[in-house]
This record gives structure tokens, C-alpha cells and sequence, in this order.
């Protein structure tokens, strides 16, 4: 059995990938096998590939109901993942403040000011005194 890379010319026969397990084929001539340089293969005689294809689906077959297991699995817990991710930002965004850059909030409550009623201003004599120095000027300039 020969190894060939990606992109090697071939002659005609079986090659099977090694990274991917797929069989390429080739008649006549031969041709230029699929793929880069990183891509190996391994070419396979045709009686060899007479009892080493038939294992291949013996083993697909055997391993079938594991692969169907672990891909329940992997999407029942996928679906446990986004389900937490989402009940935590819920959760999250329902109890961590708001921010707003700007606002200080330094004056107290609004609420408070809100209930409390202004006082009524109360008379002032400081403004009866004005008032009467203000009569007293316009009386000396007449």
C-alpha cells in the first residue's frame, strides 16, 4: 500500500483518505487526487478493499446507536445551556440598576419632595423698608 498526498497524480485504483474516510476512485489513466497537500491517502488494493469496505460498515453499523446517543445528548444539554444563559440575564437584567451616566442622585428622595407642600412665604420687613427708602427717593428727585 502506497500514501499519496492531496494534489499528488495518481494511477488508476482505490484511494481512501485517511483524515476524512472517504474512498476516491480512479480508472484509466489515473488522475490528480482531491485536496491539499495536508490531505493523506492511502492507496488500496482492489481484493483488500473487498473485506476492508464491508468492516467499515460493520463497524458504522455497530457504533450507530452511540452516535445517535451522544447526539440526543449533545442537544438535550445544548438546550440546558441556552436555557440557564437565558434564565441568568432574565434574572440579571431584572436586578442589577440602570445605568445613567450623568445623574447623580445626590438630593434625596422624590418622592419626599414630592409629598412635602411648599411653606407659605411670610411678609418680610426687610421689603417694607425698601419700599419706603424707594418712595422717599422718588419724592426728593420731583
Amino acid at each position: 500500500m502506497a500514501r499519496h498526498n492531496g494534489g499528488d497524480t495518481v494511477k488508476a485504483g482505490f484511494y481512501f483518505n485517511l483524515d476524512t474516510w472517504m474512498v476516491t476512485t480512479f480508472s484509466g489513466e489515473g488522475g490528480v487526487l482531491p485536496g491539499v497537500g495536508t490531505e493523506r491517502y492511502l492507496r488500496v488494493a482492489t481484493p483488500l478493499l473487498f473485506v476492508f469496505a464491508p468492516l467499515m460498515g460493520a463497524l458504522f453499523a455497530m457504533f450507530l446507536p452511540f452516535i445517535g446517543i451522544a447526539m440526543v445528548l449533545q442537544y438535550v444539554g445544548g438546550l440546558v445551556v441556552d436555557t440557564v444563559r437565558d434564565t441568568a440575564h432574565s434574572v440579571l437584567a431584572a436586578t442589577t440598576p440602570a445605568w445613567r451616566p450623568g445623574v447623580a442622585h445626590l438630593s434625596g428622595d422624590d418622592a419626599k419632595k414630592k409629598d412635602a407642600e411648599p411653606a407659605p412665604a411670610k411678609p418680610s420687613g426687610q421689603l417694607d423698608a425698601i419700599e419706603k427708602e424707594i418712595e422717599k427717593v422718588e419724592r426728593d428727585f420731583e
